[in-house]
């Protein structure tokens, strides 16, 4: 290293200083900069693919074969910044060096290098929780927290009492129109804040729903419900009514109503039948077919491009083409992004008991 005269220094030692302040200044901003744009990046990275797997595992359900999910344990992004800088300097009059003075250099890399962890989704746990009717808490917690439950309603019960609310309509079967009624008047009545479920307060089931303060606006949706659902009318009508709920298909709850729930794996094969597979699949056999939707799944549809589709909620290429949800349905929208909570509920329960990953990635960039 050569040594430049005092003068240079002189001349070029604030520069330099200023250089070296600027490249230790920078790396005091790489951890909030990282956290701004890879935090942000990695989680729509991770939504993205959830709902793919998602989409693909009710694809090939529809075609009888076997899905398999992965669940994404854990991402640990480990962050380096080293600093580089580099001078030349010489010894000598400063004759000696006019117009060869070499610039100084600095410079800092960034690297991050982030390990991916995934668990496979399965065993008894998961399939139980697959295959079980859904507890009425969950039903409590989501019709509870949407603006219009209607679609929860829809979704969730299969019968209430001796109202059926299939899946498919087998046998040409219609759809019963009291289930229809039934979900407008619970409805009309939530938006208004007058129904809420409740952790009950008698004996003999967990949850009720109570309705209070209708009078005289929504007295009529009362009664209703109170007739649709075969449950004795009060003869004069209070400010408020406890109706206890109890899950099973049975209706021997005393003045309560009983309610049948589906499981996730009834809501997959729902979506399943609304898939756009081609005709030549159904008839040839490699598709399952399916009968008329019931008032669950009318609205549903996962369409087919031939091409990438555009104005997508999401997307998934299978068997030479793209099978997509429109952005713009929403009701399959809301559907699948139920769908994809539940299961993930599933999912969580499933790989929380310390089952050691299948597959962990190191990767670097």
């Amino acid at each position: 290293m050569k040594i430049a005269h005092p003068s240079l220094l002189k001349k070029f030692g604030p520069f330099l200083f200023a250089m070296l302040s600027g490249v230790l200044a920078s790396c005091t901003i790489v951890g909030p900069a990282t956290v701004q744009s890879g935090r942000l990046a990695y989680n729509e990275s991770i939504v993205e693919t959830n709902n793919q797997q998602m989409l693909l595992l009710v694809l090939r359900d529809r075609y009888g074969e076997r899905g398999n999910l992965l669940a994404l344990n854990s991402v640990t992004a480990n962050v380096s910044v080293t600093t580089q800088v580099s001078t030349q300097l010489g010894f000598g009059g400063s004759s000696d060096y006019a117009g060869n003075l070499v610039p100084f250099g600095a410079g800092a890399i960034y690297e991050e290098n982030p390990t991916i962890s995934y668990a496979p989704v399965g065993g008894e746990k998961y399939a139980n929780r697959l295959m079980s009717p859904l507890p009425l808490r969950e039903l409590m917690l989501f019709a509870s927290n949407l603006t219009d439950p209607a679609s929860i309603y829809i979704t969730f019960i299969s019968r209430i009492n001796d109202i059926q609310n299939p899946g498919f309509l087998h046998n040409s079967n219609s759809a019963d129109p009291r289930f229809s009624k039934l979900v407008e008047n619970f409805a009309n009545l939530h938006k208004a804040q007058r129904l809420h479920w409740t952790k009950n307060s008698q004996s003999g089931s967990d949850y009720s729903i109570v309705i209070d303060h209708y009078w005289p606006d929504y007295t009529n949706d009362v009664s209703d419900i109170l007739k649709l659902l075969n449950l004795t009318a009060p003869q004069n009508f209070p400010s408020r009514i406890e109706v206890p709920i109890a899950l099973g298909p049975d209706n021997s709850l005393e003045g309560g109503v009983s309610i049948s729930t589906r499981s996730i794996y009834n809501l997959l094969e729902i979506l399943s039948a609304a898939i756009d597979v081609p005709k030549q699949d159904q008839v040839s056999g490699a598709a399952l077919s399916y009968p008329p939707a019931g008032l669950v799944g009318e609205k549903l549809r996962v369409r087919r491009a031939s091409v990438v589709p555009e104005n997508v909620a999401t997307a998934v290429e299978y068997r030479d083409a793209w099978y997509y949800i429109d952005d713009t349905n929403q009701a399959t929208k809301l559907f699948f992004r139920l769908v994809t909570t539940l299961m993930s509920v599933s999912i969580a329960d499933s790989t929380s008991s310390g089952a050691t990953p299948l597959l962990t990635v190191p990767v670097s960039n």
